[in-house]
């Protein structure tokens, strides 16, 4: 729907500059010009002001939500190490393995939608109830216990977090300074009415491709999980590698 949108207003642009500049005059290098082109100038300003800190918001949600799938991916392997040397621990560690290959199948994909799977979310309480009914001997195993719970916490609590990242999104005002700067910015000079010359055309070029490519980089970059800079599983592959490492280290894996 954004895409249709830039593409209709481009089409109207090009139409008013088609109009107004057919209708227009020879410039006469008048005052009037000149104030045009200084508010012209301002409204450039503005809109490259509005298109920087834009710019800069969606690259910070886009690191913030790869932190935080990172931040996720290590808890679970901490989750894996708590658990592994416990005995009968072989349910536990299919349920870790099978939360993460589901974030990876099931989450990801959703999640340039704004929303998680619901696969997942039961595999966690499934895990987290698991862990809860082990009934360890030695203080170590209590240690690993209770280490094994903090880290399931963890992972919840990130889990969460990867759900407001997920829904997360530019706010409307951004791109609607964006847009009213930029109609200003290529449609402001065009009053002045004058008859096209090359040097002119090739002035509406550069505003209009300006305007529109600004736009459409924010728009491609404005979720973190969808677009050119869209946050990858690659964590979370990572950790079941090091699940694999860890099953070698502890005999007895599923």
């Amino acid at each position: 729907m954004a895409w249709a949108s830039v593409l209709v207003a481009v089409a109207v642009l090009l139409i008013a500059l088609v109009v107004l500049r057919r209708k227009g005059k020879d410039d006469e290098g008048d005052y009037s010009a000149s104030s045009l082109d200084f508010a012209a100038n301002l409204a450039l300003a503005a809109y490259l002001l509005v298109l920087a800190y834009a710019a800069v918001l969606v690259y910070d949600a886009s690191g913030a939500a790869e932190s935080d799938a990172l931040a996720e991916s290590e808890s679970l392997t901490e989750l894996y190490w708590a658990v592994a040397p416990l005995p009968d621990s072989e349910q536990i560690r299919s349920q870790i393995k099978a939360y993460t290959t589901e974030t990876i199948q099931l989450d990801w994909p959703r999640m340039s939608e704004g929303e998680l799977a619901q696969e997942p979310a039961r595999t966690l309480e499934d895990l987290r109830a698991s862990i809860m009914n082990l009934r360890p001997v030695s203080d170590a195993d209590k240690e690993l216990r209770s280490t094994a719970l903090d880290r399931i916490s963890d992972v919840t609590h990130a889990r969460v977090v990867r759900a407001d990242d997920a829904g997360s999104s530019l706010d409307n005002i951004f791109m609607i300074s964006l847009v009213l700067s930029g109609l200003v910015v290529i449609v402001l000079p065009w009053f002045a009415r004058a008859r096209p010359t090359v040097a002119s055309v090739a002035g509406d070029v550069v505003r209009v491709g300006v305007v529109v490519g600004g736009i459409l980089i924010i728009l491609v970059m404005e979720h973190p999980y969808s677009g050119m800079k869209a946050v990858q599983p690659e964590a979370f592959a990572v950790a079941r590698e090091q699940y694999e490492q860890i099953d070698r280290r502890f005999p007895g894996a599923p």
